[in-house]
């Protein structure tokens, strides 16, 4: 889900493309990147499992650097791999890790995150079960 359109970032944006289209054009491109620099940081869209998408990987492959996945209570039977070059993704279980099970079946790692994250990415309020890792 975007952030409404009366956001702050939506009205900076419109107000720079009112004064663009008016004749006021200095400045505008080095202000419209740092806006949409920092609102794109700022306001990342909220994914919902099983809301929007049934499974965790799906839901994490439609996702954008800085988006919020929620995952509601249940048993997740999932061997997720993180998507390369995406950073900044939070991945949270709405009711902590009582009710929030990663399943791995025991066949293979419940969560693989190899690279393209940085300190602004979250995992959190998750039981991980059942995985098996190869030793590599």
């Amino acid at each position: 889900m975007r952030q409404p359109p009366n956001s702050f970032c939506c009205r900076v944006v419109r107000t720079m493309r009112s004064r663009y289209r008016a004749g006021i054009r200095q400045s505008i491109t080095v202000c419209s990147l740092g806006v949409m620099a920092v609102c794109g940081v700022v306001h990342g869209r909220v994914i919902n499992v099983p809301g929007d998408h049934d499974e965790i990987d799906i839901a994490l492959w439609y996702a954008l650097s800085y988006d919020t996945i929620l995952v509601a209570p249940g048993v997740y039977p999932e061997n997720i791999v993180w998507p390369l070059m995406k950073q900044g993704i939070k991945l949270m279980s709405t009711h902590g890790p009582q009710l929030t099970i990663l399943d791995g079946g025991g066949e293979e790692q419940v969560l693989g995150v190899y690279s393209g994250v940085d300190t602004t990415t979250v995992i959190r309020g998750f039981t991980i079960r059942n995985g098996h890792a190869s030793g590599t």
